[in-house]
C-alpha cells in the first residue's frame, strides 16, 4: 500500500503533467520513486512526461519498468510500442503492437483501434505495404471517420500501386 507521501507527490506530479509542466512533474515523480520504487503509476507518468518532451529513450525505459513490475499492464505495452514507433524502431514496434492486439480483450475501444493504426504505421515504415493495408483497413472498420487511418491507407495504396 503506497504511503500518503507517495500518493500526495504523485497526485501533484500528475497535475503538473496535465499542465504540460513536464520537468516539474518529473522532479516530483523522481521523489515518488525514491520513496517507493515499485509504484507503477509514477513510472507510467514518467514515461508519458518523457514522451511529451520527445525524450524517447528515457520514456521507453520508464514503460519497460512498468512492464517489469507488471507484465500484464496493457497500457504500458501500448505506450512502449508507441515510443518505439516514434524512435523509428519499426520492427520492434510491430512486435509490441502484435503482442498488445493479441492479448487486449476490448476489441471495440479506442486503444485497440489506435493500436491497429500504429501497427499499420510500423508496417508502413518496414515497407510491408500489404500487411500495413490489412491493419489500417481493420482500424477503419472500427471507425470509418478515423481520418489519420484513412490518410495512411491512401499513402499505402500509392506505394502498393506504383
Amino acid at each position: 500500500m503506497p504511503s500518503k507521501d507517495v500518493k500526495l507527490y504523485y497526485k501533484k506530479a500528475f497535475e503538473l503533467l496535465q499542465k504540460k509542466e513536464y520537468d516539474k512533474s518529473l522532479q516530483l515523480l523522481d521523489m515518488v520513486i525514491k520513496i517507493d520504487e515499485k509504484y507503477k503509476p509514477a513510472w507510467s507518468c514518467k514515461g508519458i512526461a518523457y514522451m511529451e518532451k520527445e525524450e524517447y529513450l528515457p520514456a521507453l525505459k520508464s514503460f519497460e519498468k512498468v512492464i517489469k513490475l507488471d507484465a500484464g499492464d496493457n497500457l504500458a505495452w501500448y505506450n512502449k510500442g508507441y515510443v518505439l514507433l516514434l524512435m523509428e524502431e519499426y520492427e520492434e514496434a510491430r512486435k509490441v503492437f502484435d503482442f498488445f492486439l493479441a492479448r487486449y480483450e476490448n476489441k471495440n475501444d479506442d486503444f485497440f483501434k489506435f493500436a491497429l493504426y500504429l501497427r499499420a504505421k510500423s508496417l508502413y515504415g518496414l515497407k510491408d505495404y500489404e500487411n500495413a493495408l490489412i491493419s489500417v483497413d481493420e482500424a477503419i472498420l472500427k471507425d470509418k471517420n478515423f481520418k489519420d487511418a484513412v490518410e495512411l491507407r491512401e499513402s499505402i495504396k500509392k506505394e502498393l500501386y506504383k
